[in-house]
Protein backbone atom coordinates (compact mmCIF):
# COMPACT_ATOMS: atom_id res chain seq x y z
CA UNK A 1 0.00 0.00 0.00
CA UNK A 2 2.63 2.30 1.10
CA UNK A 3 5.06 1.80 -2.62
CA UNK A 4 1.21 2.55 -4.07
CA UNK A 5 1.14 5.53 -2.42
CA UNK A 6 4.66 6.50 -2.94
CA UNK A 7 3.78 5.37 -6.99
CA UNK A 8 1.14 7.59 -7.60
CA UNK A 9 2.78 10.46 -5.94
CA UNK A 10 5.55 9.98 -8.22
CA UNK A 11 3.54 9.69 -11.64
CA UNK A 12 1.34 13.09 -10.61
CA UNK A 13 4.89 14.79 -10.36
CA UNK A 14 5.82 13.34 -13.70
CA UNK A 15 3.45 14.26 -15.39
CA UNK A 16 3.18 17.76 -13.98
CA UNK A 17 6.89 18.08 -14.51
CA UNK A 18 6.23 16.93 -18.34
CA UNK A 19 3.17 19.27 -19.07
CA UNK A 20 4.95 22.29 -17.73
CA UNK A 21 8.03 21.67 -20.31
CA UNK A 22 5.31 21.15 -22.89
CA UNK A 23 3.55 24.66 -22.19
CA UNK A 24 6.19 26.75 -23.13
CA UNK A 25 6.24 28.25 -26.12
CA UNK A 26 9.73 28.57 -28.32
CA UNK A 27 9.52 31.98 -28.89
CA UNK A 28 8.74 32.90 -24.92
CA UNK A 29 11.68 30.49 -23.96
CA UNK A 30 13.99 32.38 -26.74
CA UNK A 31 13.01 35.59 -25.83
CA UNK A 32 13.86 34.88 -21.86
CA UNK A 33 17.31 34.00 -23.12
CA UNK A 34 18.33 36.88 -25.04
CA UNK A 35 17.04 38.92 -22.36
CA UNK A 36 18.83 37.17 -19.71
CA UNK A 37 22.03 37.39 -22.41
CA UNK A 38 21.61 41.13 -22.42
CA UNK A 39 21.54 41.77 -18.50
CA UNK A 40 24.31 39.41 -17.99
CA UNK A 41 26.62 41.80 -20.42
CA UNK A 42 24.73 44.78 -19.45
CA UNK A 43 23.43 44.92 -16.31
CA UNK A 44 22.05 48.31 -16.28
CA UNK A 45 20.41 47.67 -19.43
CA UNK A 46 17.26 50.66 -19.67
CA UNK A 47 13.35 49.02 -19.62
CA UNK A 48 13.29 50.43 -23.30
CA UNK A 49 16.20 47.68 -24.12
CA UNK A 50 14.77 45.15 -22.36
CA UNK A 51 10.74 46.21 -24.11
CA UNK A 52 12.66 45.66 -27.48
CA UNK A 53 13.68 42.13 -27.05
CA UNK A 54 9.81 41.60 -26.28
CA UNK A 55 9.01 43.44 -29.46
CA UNK A 56 11.91 41.74 -31.05
CA UNK A 57 9.93 38.20 -30.44
CA UNK A 58 6.24 39.20 -30.93
CA UNK A 59 5.65 39.23 -27.06
CA UNK A 60 2.98 41.26 -26.48
CA UNK A 61 1.74 43.06 -23.10
CA UNK A 62 0.36 40.14 -21.60
CA UNK A 63 2.57 37.28 -21.61
CA UNK A 64 5.47 39.39 -20.46
CA UNK A 65 4.99 38.79 -17.01
CA UNK A 66 4.92 34.66 -18.16
CA UNK A 67 8.28 35.47 -20.30
CA UNK A 68 9.67 37.87 -16.99
CA UNK A 69 9.44 34.54 -15.14
CA UNK A 70 11.52 32.98 -17.12
CA UNK A 71 13.75 35.62 -17.01
CA UNK A 72 15.13 34.66 -13.71
CA UNK A 73 16.19 30.98 -14.09
CA UNK A 74 18.27 32.09 -17.52
CA UNK A 75 19.75 34.84 -15.31
CA UNK A 76 20.80 32.04 -12.62
CA UNK A 77 22.33 30.07 -15.41
CA UNK A 78 24.14 33.12 -16.87
CA UNK A 79 25.73 33.02 -12.99
CA UNK A 80 24.40 36.03 -11.20
CA UNK A 81 23.92 35.87 -7.56
CA UNK A 82 20.09 35.51 -6.73
CA UNK A 83 20.16 38.82 -4.60
CA UNK A 84 21.83 40.70 -7.70
CA UNK A 85 19.07 38.76 -10.18
CA UNK A 86 16.29 40.25 -7.75
CA UNK A 87 17.83 43.82 -8.56
CA UNK A 88 17.95 43.37 -12.17
CA UNK A 89 14.60 41.93 -12.40
CA UNK A 90 13.24 45.28 -11.26
CA UNK A 91 14.37 45.89 -14.61
CA UNK A 92 12.68 43.92 -16.27
CA UNK A 93 9.15 44.61 -14.80
CA UNK A 94 9.61 47.91 -15.77
CA UNK A 95 9.40 47.06 -19.52
CA UNK A 96 6.84 45.48 -19.17
CA UNK A 97 4.44 48.54 -19.74
CA UNK A 98 6.85 49.52 -22.40
CA UNK A 99 5.32 46.76 -24.95
CA UNK A 100 2.98 47.47 -26.96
Amino acid sequence: MKFLIIGVFAAIVAVLIWRSKQNTAPEEQACAIDIGKLLKTNPDAQPQAIADVFQKYGIDQSRCKAVGAMVMPQLRKQGLKPEDARIVMRQVRAAYPLVP
